[in-house]
């Protein structure tokens, strides 16, 4: 076997079927290009059906779907477009999530609810119904969920919620390992730190920038936030043959914050 025939085996996903979710901007687009440009037929899913629309005409063969996690019918909507257009799922990567800053002193459980109801429910609604369609292809297949280093670290000020929520998808990537090994598919979550953003999103009223740790002067070991496409290289290696091996794990990918 050549050098680019073993990259192409290790890295490559041709032929098969791979839904981003939230692929409208940031981590998810960037996943989604990086996964077309392996072979992969892409399926970009986002809330925001426009932006979706624009991503996928970027792409060769990318289809756009909108979705709302907050919405089981529209999940499940969204998954029988992609089998009865395709037949098939091959990769799912579980991208899309809120995350406004709340508080600790002022959360409300109308807050904390809705956090967990979009990042942890919505997440895990996708998780499931994905798997089902998996299952049925009899192939396996490749999950992975992004986390945030703000699971197992806190890194920001303000957001308790959103690290809960990141927290039980960690721990919910590790049951579903358990639970979908039996048929060959592999579920993981990768857990960025600080991310650059290449398309900002307008900010709500007053809006605060981020502080604590993660901003600190010297904590990211390598000087600076991730690219989009930094995120998205190891998830590529999660979703192919690279990481056939690799099922069950919480991958940190954060510049070296972890251990500062």
């Amino acid at each position: 076997m050549t050098a680019n025939a073993e990259l192409l085996r290790l890295f490559g996903l041709q032929g098969q079927v791979a839904l981003v979710t939230g692929a409208a901007t940031g981590i998810g687009k960037a996943t989604a290009r990086l996964l077309a440009d392996a072979g992969a037929r892409v399926v970009i899913a986002d809330k925001d059906l426009a932006g979706a629309e624009a991503t996928a005409g970027e792409i060769a063969g990318a289809v756009a779907l909108g979705f709302d996690l907050a919405d089981d019918s529209s999940i499940e909507a969204m998954l029988d477009a992609i089998e009865g257009r395709f037949g098939r799922l091959d990769v799912l990567v579980n991208n899309a999530a809120i995350f406004p800053k709340y508080p600790f002193d002022t959360l409300t459980s109308a807050q904390w609810h809705e956090m967990q109801q979009i990042n942890v429910w919505g997440c895990f609604a996708v998780m499931r119904t994905a798997a089902t369609l998996m299952r049925k292809g009899g192939r396996g297949g490749a999950i992975v969920t992004v986390s945030s280093v703000g699971a197992p670290r806190t890194a920001v000020h303000d957001q308790i919620a959103y690290n809960a929520s990141k927290a039980a998808i960690d721990s919910m990537t590790i049951s579903a390992a358990y639970e979908l090994a039996p048929d060959n598919i592999r579920v993981n979550s990768i857990q960025p730190g600080a991310v650059s953003t290449l398309e900002p999103k307008p900010q709500p009223q007053g809006h605060q920038p981020p502080t604590g740790p993660l901003t600190a002067p010297g904590r990211i070991l390598l000087g600076r936030p991730a690219l989009p496409d930094e995120i998205a290289g190891p998830i590529l290696m999660l979703a192919g043959a690279a990481g056939a091996y690799i099922t069950g794990q919480a991958i940190v990918v954060d510049g070296g914050f972890f251990i500062s």
